[in-house]
């Protein structure tokens, strides 16, 4: 049975965190499987449309997916907050 070596995710955009700190928004676009017999495959999600990524000019026309190890706990990490109280918040949002 094929085992899961890697996520292939593409950055979709970017943010600022609570600490000011610039970070990417990755999108996962498929994964490499490694096979019985030791040989690699990528599964790229057919619903994946490279052409809609940001357009970076400093890379020319290619787009760069980076290969992550899976995350073997199934889940995604929430972003840390240091809001302690409902009174510390400061959006707007009416609800």
């Amino acid at each position: 049975m094929a085992k899961k070596l890697y996520d292939i995710s593409v950055v979709n955009g970017s943010y600022t965190d609570v600490e000011g700190n610039k970070k990417n928004r990755y999108t996962n676009i498929g994964v490499v499987m490694e096979t019985d017999d030791g040989n690699s495959f990528a599964l790229i999600d057919r619903s994946a449309n490279l052409a809609g990524f940001p357009y970076d000019e400093s890379k020319g026309n290619s787009i760069v997916a980076s290969l992550f190890k899976p995350n073997t706990d199934g889940q995604k990490q929430a972003p840390k907050r240091n809001v302690e109280s409902v009174s510390e918040m400061t959006d707007d949002i009416p609800f």
